[in-house]
Parts: C-alpha cells; structure tokens; sequence
C-alpha cells in the first residue's frame, strides 16, 4: 500500500513526467533531495516543505494553461491525503511565491518557503543546471547562442538566446539563497558553471569571464 508521499510523487509523475523543459518529475526528486540535505542543518516543517518540494511546478504557468484548474487538483489531492487546512494554505504560499520569475522570492520570510526556494534554486545551477537551462532553451526553440553577441558580450545577449539566462538569472542565484547550507553549496556549482562558460568561449575563441 502506498503511503503519503509515494502517492503525491504519483500525482506529480502524472503531471509532469512528459514534460521536456527541465521541469519535470525528476527535478522534483531532485529538489526533495535538496531540501532534506538542508534540513539536516536548518529548521524547518519537514512534512510542508517536502510537500511543496513534488508539487511546486505543479501550477507553474510556464508549464500550465489552466493555473486555477491546478490549485484545484492540487487542494483536491492535499484533502485527500487529510492535511490539515493550515498546512494546504501554506504549501500553496510556497508554490505561489518561490519564482525567480516572479520577483515574489527576494522578500520570502517564511522559513519553510525559503528553504524550498534554496532547495529549487539549487538545481538551477552547477551541472545539473547547465542541462537544464540547454533542455529548457531547446524545448522553446532558442538557439544557445548568437555569433555576434559573443563578441560583443554578456550585456549584449539577447533574450532569444539560452547563454543569456546564465547572465540574467544562473550565476545571480548564489547571492540569492537563505541558508547557509544552500549558501556553501550554491558556491561549488556556480564555479562549475563559469568553469563551463569559460571553456565553452576557449572552444569558440571568445574572451572568457
């Protein structure tokens, strides 16, 4: 018999396993991996923020026409499992307000939520990061970069280009985190990435970071 989180995982599968932008249901895990890890040295709801952690890209808009539609099957499936009312209310509080997208994150205050978005934010960067960002570029038809913009540099990329989200969002995400655990771990993978970035303008004769 299926306990609690195996059926939530199963809800999120359902919804987001054919998705080929990055975002689905194993970015999920991988961000329940990341929140555990930052749970052994911070406080935090354990049973809320690893709820959050499966469904958070279960209403994304980038992933969903129809965002009301999945509040409702989201607050369906929480009733069901017989979370307490509290606990449905918070945990849509985070899915709601933990995009970089948004703008919402930066004023976070709510432990659980910051510790959930650190847990998001970390597979956003390091290798793990990299395909992702390239997953997500392909799955909206960009190329990775333009020839003429290298030259000219990262103030210069454009929006239509994957290289550009590094400048815009990936290797701002370090000073972006509330923990001190994602803090020590956000260093390692933003090294990585600029290690990447640096080779990948080697191969292609371009000044390096």
């Amino acid at each position: 018999m299926m306990n609690r989180e195996d059926l939530i995982y199963k809800f999120v599968f359902d919804e987001l396993s054919k998705d080929n932008s990055g975002h689905d249901h194993l970015h999920a895990m991988r961000v329940v991996k990341n929140a555990r890890m930052i749970l052994k040295t911070e406080n935090g709801d354990e049973n809320v923020i690893i709820t959050a952690c499966y469904l958070h890209d279960c209403i994304d808009k980038k992933l969903f026409e129809d965002i009301t539609l999945q509040e409702k099957k989201v607050i369906c499936l929480l009733q069901s499992l017989q979370y307490e009312e509290k606990e449905i209310e918070e945990v849509l509080y985070i899915m709601n307000n933990i995009s970089f997208s948004s703008g919402k994150s930066t004023g976070l205050t709510n432990r659980n939520a910051q510790i959930v978005c650190d847990a998001d934010r970390l597979d956003a960067i390091g290798a793990i990061g990299i395909i992702r960002t390239i997953e997500y570029g392909a799955s909206r038809g960009r190329k990775f970069y333009h020839s003429d913009e290298i030259e000219k540099g990262s103030d210069c990329y454009s929006k239509e280009t994957t290289i550009a989200h590094f400048y815009e969002k990936l290797l701002l995400l370090k000073d972006l985190m509330f923990t001190e655990t994602a803090k020590q771990l956000a260093e390692q993978r933003t090294q990585f990435m600029k290690d990447f970035l640096n080779e990948f303008y080697n191969e292609i004769q371009s000044p390096s970071l």
